[in-house]
Order: C-alpha cells, then sequence, then structure tokens
C-alpha cells in the first residue's frame, strides 16, 4: 500500500511513429510488475499509447485495440508502404530499381501535398484515431495524462490535458505534411515531437517527484556513411538539432528505457507484434534503476509535502 510519502511517478511516452509501439511492451512489464504510474505524459505514438493506457488501466486492452486495428480491412496501409519506400532504412536495398521508385513515390507525394495541406487525407486520420482511441474526455482518464503538441502559428509547446480524447491524440501525432494540422481552441496543432520529442521537464512541472522517460526515436550515428548532396545534408542538420534537444530534455529524467527499435522503420505500423517485445526487453533490463529511484523519490516526495524550494530538495539521482 502507498503512503503519504510514496513519490508521485511520472512516465513518459516519447514519439517515434511506428517505433513507439515498443511504449506498449514497456508498459506490460510495468504492470506486471506492478510499478506505480501516476501521470503519463505523451508525445505522438506516446500520446496514443499512453491515451489507451490511462484509459483502460492496463497494457494489455491497449495492445489488443491496437491489435485490432493494424490486422482490420479498415486499416489501410498503403500510404505506410509507400513512407517506407520514400525514406528506406540504410539495411534496405539501394539497387536502382529501388531508387527509381523511391523516386516516383516522392514524386507523387510532393504533387499531392502541394495542393493539399497532407499525404493522408483528412478523414482517413480522423477514422484511424477514432478507431483507436475511445470517444471521451482526457479529463475522465482514472491516470492523469497530458499531451503534447506544436502550435503551429507561434511554434510553442502546448500540453493538452482536458477536451476530446480522440481531438488531442490527432493533434500530438500530427506529423506534419503526412497527416494534416488540428484545429483546437483556435489553434492550429501538429506533432509535439517538433517541439519536445521525450517531454521529460513537463512531467515535472506536473508534479512527478521520479520520472521513466522513453525514448524510441532514431538517433544520429557518428558515421560518415550519407549523402553529401544539399537536402541530405540539410535533413541529417535537422535530425541533429532534434537529438540534441532531446539529449537535453533527457539527462532530468531519473530513468531512460531505450527499446531496440532503430532496425524497424518509422512507418511500418504492421510490426506491432515484433516491435512490442523489444519495449518489454528494454523495460525488464531497467526494473533495478527503476525501484532505486522510486526508492530515492521519497526524500523528493518528503521535500515537497514541507514545503521546501526544489533547489533545497535532497537530490539522490547521481
Amino acid at each position: 500500500m502507498r503512503g503519504p510519502l510514496s513519490p508521485k511517478v511520472g512516465l513518459v511516452l516519447g514519439g517515434g511513429a511506428a517505433r513507439g509501439l515498443a511504449h506498449i511492451g514497456v508498459l506490460k512489464v510495468l504492470d506486471a510488475e506492478r510499478v506505480p504510474v501516476d501521470l503519463i505524459v505523451g508525445c505522438s505514438m506516446g500520446a496514443m499509447v499512453g491515451t489507451l493506457f490511462a484509459l483502460y488501466g492496463n497494457a494489455r486492452d491497449a495492445e489488443l485495440r491496437m491489435a485490432e486495428f493494424t490486422s482490420s480491412p479498415h486499416f489501410k496501409q498503403d500510404p505506410f508502404l509507400d513512407l517506407q519506400t520514400m525514406t528506406p532504412l540504410e539495411s534496405d536495398d539501394r539497387g536502382l530499381v529501388s531508387s527509381m521508385k523511391r523516386f516516383y513515390k516522392m514524386g507523387v507525394f510532393f504533387a499531392t501535398t502541394l495542393f493539399r495541406e497532407s499525404y493522408i487525407d483528412p478523414a482517413q486520420f480522423e477514422h484511424d484515431v477514432g478507431a483507436i482511441i475511445p470517444d471521451c474526455l482526457l479529463e475522465e482518464s482514472p491516470t492523469p495524462i497530458a499531451l503534447i503538441a506544436t502550435d503551429l502559428a507561434s511554434g510553442q509547446e502546448v500540453v493538452l490535458t482536458s477536451g476530446r480524447a480522440r481531438k488531442a491524440v490527432q493533434a500530438s501525432s500530427a506529423i506534419a505534411g503526412i497527416f494534416p494540422p488540428v484545429l483546437m481552441d483556435g489553434k492550429e496543432l501538429v506533432d509535439g515531437g517538433f517541439v519536445d520529442k521525450v517531454p521529460v521537464e513537463v512531467a515535472f512541472r506536473l508534479g512527478a517527484d521520479v520520472v521513466i522517460a522513453v525514448d524510441v526515436s532514431s538517433d544520429v550515428q557518428d558515421s560518415q556513411e550519407f549523402s553529401r548532396r544539399g537536402a541530405a545534408i540539410s535533413t541529417r542538420a535537422g535530425a541533429i538539432t532534434a537529438e540534441t534537444l532531446k539529449r537535453l530534455q533527457m539527462r532530468f529524467a531519473d530513468v531512460v528505457i531505450r527499446p531496440g527499435v532503430q532496425d524497424f522503420h518509422w512507418a511500418d505500423f504492421a510490426a506491432l507484434s515484433a516491435i512490442v517485445p523489444k519495449g518489454e526487453e528494454a523495460a525488464r533490463a531497467s526494473l533495478p534503476a527503476i525501484r532505486r529511484s522510486i526508492s530515492r523519490g521519497r526524500w523528493k516526495r518528503a521535500g515537497r509535502l514541507v514545503g521546501l524550494p526544489r533547489r533545497w530538495r535532497v537530490d539522490l539521482r547521481a
């Protein structure tokens, strides 16, 4: 039984598109090991998985909901196969036929988005999220949840803690150019990963004493194996910026879980059954660190209860 000195544990589920299905595996292990989760902060796919867990109260039902959708005839996989063709992994075939197919698909993508706000039709996006997320309010969730989105006009982070769950998940996961912006409270919102891919600081801001962060995004590898063409260099430079910002956030987390999902394509949503075990494996390996952090978190909780300024509270994370 948890007492007044039990620390408030925040779970941060970062963005990473299909790789974020590994969050389900992490949640399954936390469930099985009875690791307390008092607050969930989700970004992009982390928002979708986190919302399912918060609403259903267990990882198994969240996994079933995702599996039912991705295996149903309503799941239109063709656009995601096109995205995999356009942005191949380093290990994928780079032969002439594959290159020609990639350039063709990229041409279709640019032609489509030249006259529309997104590659995937807005009605399809709304239907897909609606098929996964229950029609309820975020504030009705038994476990408090906050979803991160980006205000397209101001460039500011938006933290969503109330309103329609489906709409909020759409906003947090609306990858610009691929999915349409979502209008909420007069703001055009897109994927939260553009400002806060692993939103650790938000969890602390919302009262967490201990933060467990799950990072499923792609690291920038120290490699000479990349194209020296201008577009490729620009893309890599942008990835370096995003990676640097992400690392700045994660350094404040008590525990960082990193599932080994880099060999899966970010658009391969059909790979759920293979990706989930990667999250389980990484979470099991992190259990000792998680338990230590929760134990040490009692000191921070005690400092909060007696009203000590944060800088005076005992920090035992090191």
